[in-house]
């Protein structure tokens, strides 16, 4: 099948001309497509769309959850692994595009000084005292006078073996440390994996307890596969309460707007303990906490592990998305006004490209304009930065 049926088909798309045959012709043959064909015929058709198409904002809406409801799990968006979804609310108009190609290169402003994504970083302090600076890089890290044992991948993770199981009250801890503008995995010796977000950082023991296996996420974000034993219960304590895990994966996040602490449920089971409440919450489910209350809600699990998987999901303020921006790119963001903050964004764009082009899709709400200054973002009305 020739790459002018695809565009033809998606063009009919996104002006709502296609058939259900149609329709499911589309999507089979953009699986099957490999990524710099893919990335060609979705920037075309961006070329083609950008120039004044506008779909109210119902049926804009419309094809925004028609997309998204075709997404798997860990696999963000159904189009394409590595395509973005934009909807800007305020002008009405919907943009298909693909987040890693330059989609606006006449934008200098922003290009002039791009900053590069995050990457896989972090420091590890061990219980006797010692840092290690982690990075892609294979190497084997043993631990004096024990048995414990460490490989560093190049895939950007540590791995801990088993070694001795220890059923005595002195238990070593090390600490994994992540900056801006880094993340790591971590893989216990009991089985139990965690991905480590940008800004965070976790206490863990170097060898699983016989009894139980306590973690503490110190501050930050991390996601959790559990590795389950019924002798030794995994926890993860954190300053607003205890997460007691009962053979689940889950995310927790201790830097949360309202200064809570969120644990989200994707699979199996995990009570939440407070000072004075304590909730079992099922998947996806939320937990909000801190040690005066708690409360569960109902969440989009793939929004909360968006960053895991390599992406930003913004269905927020803008003041909220350039914060996480600001961590992954390790930026200072500055305001024209302060009303700015308040600008709706819906987007999902990978976490892999430069700065640059994520700005750009965001400027396609047609409501903001970025200024890229050495490791400052400016943020104004837009087009005003051309004079600033």
């Amino acid at each position: 099948m020739s790459d002018d049926r695809i565009r033809t088909l998606l063009s009919k798309y996104i002006h709502r001309q296609c058939t259900v045959q149609e329709k499911a012709e589309l999507f089979t043959l953009i699986k099957e497509l490999g990524d710099e064909q893919r990335d060609d015929i979705l920037s075309s058709i961006w070329e083609n769309f950008e120039s004044g198409h506008e779909l109210p904002d119902d049926e804009a809406e419309q094809m925004l959850d028609t997309i998204l409801a075709r997404k798997k799990r860990f696999s963000l968006t159904y189009i394409s692994i590595a395509a973005s979804i934009l909807l800007a609310m305020l002008t009405g108009t919907y943009f298909l595009l693909h987040s890693g190609k330059q989609l606006r290169a006449d934008n200098n402003q922003i290009a002039a000084a791009d900053i590069r994504p995050g990457e896989n970083k972090a420091e590890l302090t061990m219980a006797n005292g010692q840092k290690i600076l982690l990075g892609s890089t294979a190497q084997m890290i043993t631990v004096p006078n024990t048995d414990v044992e460490i490989q560093q991948s190049a895939d950007g993770s540590l791995t801990y073996n088993k070694g001795t199981v220890t059923n005595t009250e002195i238990i070593a801890y090390d600490t994994l440390r992540t900056p801006k503008g880094g993340v790591y995995q971590l893989n216990l010796g009991d089985g139990t994996k965690i991905w480590l977000n940008t800004a965070s950082a976790i206490r863990f023991p170097e060898k699983p307890g016989r009894k139980s296996r306590d973690v503490e996420l110190l501050y930050g974000e991390a996601y959790f596969e559990v590795e389950h034993r019924e002798d030794a219960p995994f926890t993860v304590k954190t300053l607003g309460g205890v997460i007691r895990d009962l053979g689940t994966h889950f995310n927790v996040n201790t830097a949360t707007a309202n200064g809570q602490v969120a644990a989200t449920l994707l699979e199996g089971s995990i009570r939440v303990e407070t000072k004075d409440q304590t909730k079992e919450i099922k998947p996806g489910q939320q937990a909000l906490f801190d040690e005066r209350k708690l409360s569960v809600q109902e969440v989009d699990v793939e929004e909360m592990i968006a960053w895991k998987d390599g992406y930003f999901m913004f269905d927020e303020s803008l003041e909220s998305a350039l914060q996480k921006i600001s961590l992954w790119y390790d930026v200072k963001i500055e305001y024209q006004d302060e009303a700015l903050k308040t600008v709706p964004v819906l987007a999902t764009i990978t976490r892999y490209s430069n700065i640059s082009s994520v700005l750009r899709i965001l400027e396609m709400t047609k409501k903001i304009s970025f200024k890229l200054e050495g490791r400052t973002v400016k943020v104004f009305y837009f087009n005003q930065n051309i004079a600033k």
